[in-house]
C-alpha cells in the first residue's frame, strides 16, 4: 500500500465537503479519446475541485478552463489540462438537496471547529509520514536507520577520540637525593640494580673482602652503568654471601601521572582542546641538561573536534611539580566523527556484497566496515601482476583490518595491506587583509583552513 499524507488544507476541505453532503476523492480513471464521466451520487450541484496526475506529477485542474459540469458528469474540455493517460483522478463535489449546514466560511463556528480538528490531523499525518519513511534505508535516518540496518547485521560506527603523543619536559637537571648504605647482597652476579633511579654518581662502595672491611674502588673495582653496580673481571669483589653497601646520588623521579590534563591555547577557555594521559610516564634524560618523557594522549571530546596539529598542545591547566613544559610534536588527527546516516546507508548496500566475498567491492566494503577505518582504496594487479591486490587503508585497527582482509580475500589471490604515506607540501597563499585585520588570528584561521582543506 502507498502511503499519501494530506495538507492542512487539504484535510479542511474534505471534511467540510462531508459535512455539506458532498463525495471527497470518488475515483474515475481517465482514457484517452473520451471526455465525459458520470459521477456517482446525483444530482450533482457542484465539482469542488478535481485532482489527479499531469506529466507524472500532482495536479489540482482547473473549473471551466480544463474542466466542466455537464448533467452530473465531468466533461474535459478541449484545450485544456488533462490526466496522464490511464491514470487515476479524483474528483470532490456537492450533491443533493441543500444541506442542513451551509455556512462554511472562515469565522463561522463550523468552520472554526473543523479548522481545530483539522490541525490535530495535520500533526498525525506528520507523524505518520515519519513512521513511514523511517522504515527505508533510503529514507530513515538517525536511531530509526540504525534499526533498519540492524537487519542487515550492520551497526553505525561510533566517533573516535583522537590520540597520539605529548612530550613533557625540563631544560634543567633535577633535584638530587642522597642515598646512603644501601644494602646488596653478593651472590657472584656481575650486575646489582640500584633502587632509587636514575643516577647522578656513585659516591662510595664498602663491603667484605677476605673477612675484612673494604672501600672500592670505581673504575677498578665497579663501574656504574645504566642505574646498576657492575663488577669488573680484574677487579676486588664483596665475600659471597657477604653484604656490601653503597652510597650514591640519585636525581628525583618527576612522574607524569595517568589522568593529566593537557589543551591547547584559547583565550576562551571553553574553546580550548583538552586531552587526558593514558598512562603514566617517568621523565628521562635525553640530552645534556634536558629530561623529556613522550606520553600517551587521548582527546576527551570524541571527533574530529579533538585533532589538532603539531605545536598546539602546550598548555598544562594544573602545573606539575618539576615539569617546565609541554607540546605535541606530531600532528593528532586520527580522531573521526560518528558515522553520518549517508556513510551508514552506503555501507549497509554493500553489506550483502560481503556475503558474496571474492571480489574487490566485497573486500573494499569489509575493510571499510572495521571500526575507526576512514577511508579506503583497493587496487587491482597495481604493478600489473595478475593475482595481486592491493589494500590502502587509513585508521582502524591492523591486526582487525588483516583479519578480515583473510576472510574475504579468493583463494589465491596475494592481498597486500599498506597504510597510506605522508606527503609534505610547501603552500605559498597570498592574503589581502581588511583595514584594522588582527593580523595573528587572520594567519592562524587561514592555515588551519589551508590544513584542513589539504587533509581532506
Amino acid at each position: 500500500m502507498t502511503y499519501v499524507s494530506k495538507t492542512y488544507d487539504e484535510i479542511v476541505e474534505h471534511i467540510l465537503s462531508q459535512i455539506t453532503k458532498g463525495v471527497v476523492n470518488e475515483k474515475h480513471v481517465y482514457e484517452p479519446h473520451r471526455s465525459r464521466y458520470r459521477l456517482a451520487n446525483t444530482p450533482v450541484k457542484r465539482i469542488v475541485k478535481v485532482e489527479g496526475l499531469l506529466r507524472g506529477s500532482r495536479h489540482v485542474f482547473r473549473s471551466d478552463i480544463d474542466y466542466r459540469l455537464v448533467d452530473d458528469m465531468i466533461e474535459w474540455l478541449p484545450g485544456g489540462d488533462r490526466p496522464d493517460d490511464m491514470t487515476a483522478f479524483y474528483v470532490n463535489y456537492v450533491f443533493n438537496d441543500q444541506p442542513a449546514i451551509t455556512d462554511v466560511n472562515p469565522g463561522s463556528v463550523v468552520r472554526t471547529i473543523v479548522e481545530a480538528i483539522s490541525r490535530e490531523i495535520e500533526f498525525l499525518y506528520a507523524q505518520l509520514s515519519h513512521v513511514y519513511s523511517a522504515g527505508f534505508i533510503d529514507t530513515a535516518s538517525g536511531s530509526a536507520l540504525d534499526l533498519v540496518v540492524s537487519i542487515l547485521g550492520v551497526k553505525r560506527k561510533p566517533a573516535e577520540h583522537a590520540s597520539g603523543f605529548v612530550t613533557f619536559g625540563r631544560s634543567s637537571d633535577p633535584p638530587t637525593v642522597q642515598v646512603s648504605r644501601e644494602a646488596h647482597i653478593y651472590d657472584g652476579k656481575e650486575l646489582y640494580e640500584l633502587r632509587s633511579t636514575p643516577v647522578k654518581g656513585v659516591v662510595k662502595v664498602e663491603g667484605v673482602v677476605e673477612g675484612g672491611s673494604y672501600e672500592f674502588k670505581e673504575g677498578v673495582d665497579y663501574v656504574e652503568e645504566g642505574g646498576k653496580i657492575k663488577w669488573l673481571s680484574e677487579g676486588k669483589k664483596p665475600d659471597l654471601n657477604t653484604t656490601f653497601y653503597v652510597d650514591y646520588l640519585a636525581y628525583e623521579k618527576i612522574r607524569i601521572p595517568k589522568g593529566t590534563r593537557v589543551s591547547t591555547y584559547s583565550r576562551a577557555p571553553g574553546e580550548a582542546k583538552v586531552y587526558e594521559t593514558t598512562e603514566e610516564r617517568v621523565l628521562e634524560k635525553v640530552a645534556e641538561g634536558r629530561w623529556e618523557a613522550d606520553v600517551p594522549v587521548r582527546a576527551l571530546v570524541p571527533g574530529r573536534a579533538g585533532n589538532v596539529y603539531a605545536g598546539m598542545i602546550t598548555v598544562m591547566p594544573k602545573p606539575l611539580l618539576g615539569v617546565e613544559y609541554v607540546i605535541n610534536r606530531e600532528d593528532i588527527l586520527n580522531g573521526v566523527d560518528e558515522e553520518s546516516d549517508e556513510e551508514l546507508r552506503t555501507r549497509a548496500k554493500r553489506a550483502l556484497e560481503v556475503a558474496g566475498r571474492a571480489t574487490l567491492q566485497s573486500l573494499e566494503a569489509a575493510v571499510r566496515g572495521v571500526e575507526g577505518v576512514s577511508s579506503v582504496l583497493v587496487e587491482d594487479m597495481p604493478d600489473g601482476v595478475p593475482g595481486v591486490v592491493r589494500v590502502i587503508a587509513d585508521g582502524g585497527d591492523e591486526r582487525e583490518i588483516r583479519r578480515v582482509i583473510e576472510e574475504v580475500r579468493a583463494a589465491g589471490i596475494r592481498v597486500e595491506f599498506l597504510r597510506p604515506k605522508p606527503v609534505y607540501l610547501d603552500v605559498d597563499v597570498t592574503v589581502n587583509p581588511l583595514p584594522r585585520a588582527d593580523y595573528a588570528k587572520l594567519e592562524d584561521e587561514v592555515e588551519a583552513r589551508v590544513r584542513s582543506y589539504i587533509s581532506s
